[in-house]
C-alpha cells in the first residue's frame, strides 16, 4: 500500500509539472453502497448506506481532458435481515475499505470555461458543466464478517463458511471506477461538483463471503456525494 501511495504521488506530480497550468485540490464527502453476496441489487437498503470520504488532486491536460488521483475511504456493510429471502441465512458484515485511484476525466463543454479577451488575457467564464471519468484503483480493507447466526444445517453452506473463514480478515485488490458528475464554478478559485461512481472490484470478498454465497459473481461498490475543489495555478486556453 505504501508503494502504491508513492507511485500515485509521483504520477500526479509529473503530470502537473508537464501541464504547467491549473490544478485543483478537492475534498469529497458522500455515501457508499455495495452489491454482492448479501445485497443482490445495485440499490442497497437505507440501513446499509454508509459514509464515504476522499481527497482528490486534479490537473488539466486540455480544456476538455483532465487527470486526477485520489484516496477514498468507504465503509461497506450489509445484513441478510434487510433483504427478502436472505433472512434464513442471517449473515452480516462490515468492511473498512481504502482505495487509491488514477482517473481520466472528460468534460465535453470544458473548452468554454476560459476565453481570451482583446488584450490577450485569459479569463474564466463560470460554467455548469457535466463530466465523465474512469480509471483504475488499488483497494485494501479490513473484513468483519459474521457467520455465527446461520441457523441452518446445509452441508454446502457449512463447507463454504469454512472456506470463507480461511480467507482471513483482510483484502487487497484492483478496482475499475467509472462515474459521472456535474460541476458548478462558484468562483475563479472554487468549484462544487456532484458526482457518483461505480466500481467493479474483480473480487468476491468485499463482504468476506464467497463460497457460502455466490462464488461466481464479483462484488461491486459505489459512492456518490459532493466534491469541493480549490483551483490553483495560471489558467490558459488550449
Amino acid at each position: 500500500m505504501k508503494k502504491g501511495i508513492l507511485l500515485l504521488y509521483l504520477i500526479i506530480a509529473a503530470t502537473m509539472i508537464k501541464a504547467q497550468s491549473v490544478w485543483e485540490g478537492g475534498f469529497f464527502a458522500g455515501v457508499a453502497g455495495y452489491s454482492g453476496d448479501v445485497n443482490p441489487t445495485l440499490t442497497p437498503r437505507f440501513q446499509d448506506v454508509t459514509p464515504s470520504l476522499g481527497l482528490i488532486a486534479r490537473t488539466n491536460l486540455s480544456n476538455r481532458l483532465g487527470f486526477r488521483g485520489g484516496i477514498t475511504y468507504l465503509k461497506l456493510k450489509g445484513d441478510d435481515d434487510n433483504y427478502y429471502g436472505r433472512e434464513s441465512r442471517d449473515f452480516d458484515f462490515s468492511t473498512n475499505l481504502v482505495e487509491l485511484s488514477i482517473l481520466g476525466e472528460w468534460e465535453p463543454f470544458g473548452s468554454s470555461r476560459y476565453y481570451t479577451d482583446a488584450a490577450g488575457n485569459v479569463n474564466m467564464d463560470r460554467l455548469i458543466s457535466p463530466y465523465l471519468f474512469a480509471g483504475v484503483g488499488l483497494l485494501g480493507g479490513v473484513l468483519n464478517t459474521n457467520f455465527s447466526n446461520y441457523p441452518g444445517s446445509s452441508e454446502d453452506i457449512q463447507a463454504g463458511i469454512k472456506k470463507d473463514r480461511a480467507y482471513g480478515n483482510s483484502i487487497l485488490g484492483v478496482s475499475m471506477p467509472v462515474g459521472l458528475g456535474m460541476k458548478f464554478d462558484i468562483s475563479d478559485s472554487f468549484t462544487l461538483a456532484l458526482e457518483g461512481c461505480m466500481r467493479v472490484s474483480f473480487s468476491d470478498y468485499l463482504d468476506g463471503i464467497s463460497f457460502s454465497g455466490s462464488p461466481d459473481a464479483k462484488d461491486i461498490y459505489m459512492n456518490a456525494g459532493i466534491v469541493v475543489y480549490h483551483r490553483f495555478g495560471n489558467p490558459r486556453r488550449w
